[in-house]
């Protein structure tokens, strides 16, 4: 992975700034602990298990907390550069392209139970192709990466709605991109995936604990005891 390098991208767990699609039925504070809570699994369970450099732009400043797990896990923290989200993906990759990485991938930390596989297959994909997509189920993409400069195909996306991988699938393939396609995956961005979540996080996962005390607002069925999903 000499020359791989991957971009974590997200946004302070502010209160009023992140994650306000799921007020209500969550109030502001329930909804920056939940984006809290995400990226701290992402950097403890997904980042450990991708042997490649990451680094965490970040939209935002680094409180306390998040410099800690920073540290704790081999994160270096970069600020997001740029008015909106193409001009800062695109910042990011020519960032990490001049510290000598050919393969460029960008994660969000919406998709904290995401199998770390698939990060690795997109990384193997940019071997022998030009682009990897993960889209997710709403319509965006949980992860892209390219090989080589084709920062272009962040112009002119719609961010933020349901044809923001459809169209960025469009333009790569209009430039003559051969893109590589993987599975797709969901974003926590309403209360239905944050009940799937709650199903399938691991037991002593950040995320967990924080659902576990919104249980009665988000209407989730308390898992049982000992459950035979999760090692012992």
């Amino acid at each position: 992975m000499n020359d791989a390098a991957i971009a974590l991208f997200a946004k302070a767990p502010l209160a009023g700034r992140v994650k306000t699609r799921l007020v209500p039925p969550l109030t502001h504070e329930d909804a920056a602990r939940v984006a809290r809570a995400s990226l701290e699994d992402t950097a403890r369970f997904i980042v450990p298990e991708v042997a490649a450099p990451w680094t965490l732009f970040l939209d935002g400043e680094a409180d306390a907390a998040m410099q800690g797990l920073a540290e704790e896990t081999g994160l270096s923290i970069l600020p997001q550069e740029g008015p909106e989200l193409g001009a800062r993906l695109k910042a990011a990759f020519r960032a990490l392209r001049e510290r000598g990485a050919r393969r460029v991938l960008a994660i969000g930390s919406d998709s904290p139970t995401l199998d770390p596989v698939r990060i690795q297959e997109g990384i193997e994909s940019l071997g022998v192709c030009d682009m990897a997509l993960g889209p997710s189920e709403d319509g965006g993409y949980y992860l892209i990466g390219t090989s080589g400069s084709h920062e272009s195909i962040f112009d002119g996306i719609p961010w933020g709605s349901a044809s923001a991988a459809a169209v960025t699938l469009e333009r790569a393939r209009a430039a003559g991109l051969e893109v590589r396609l993987l599975a797709p995956w969901y974003d926590l961005d309403d209360p239905a995936s944050l009940r799937r979540a709650y199903e399938t996080a691991r037991p002593e996962s950040a995320l967990c604990k924080v659902l576990e005390g919104l249980k009665e607002k988000l209407d989730l069925v308390s898992r049982p005891a000992s459950d035979s999903r999760f090692p012992a």
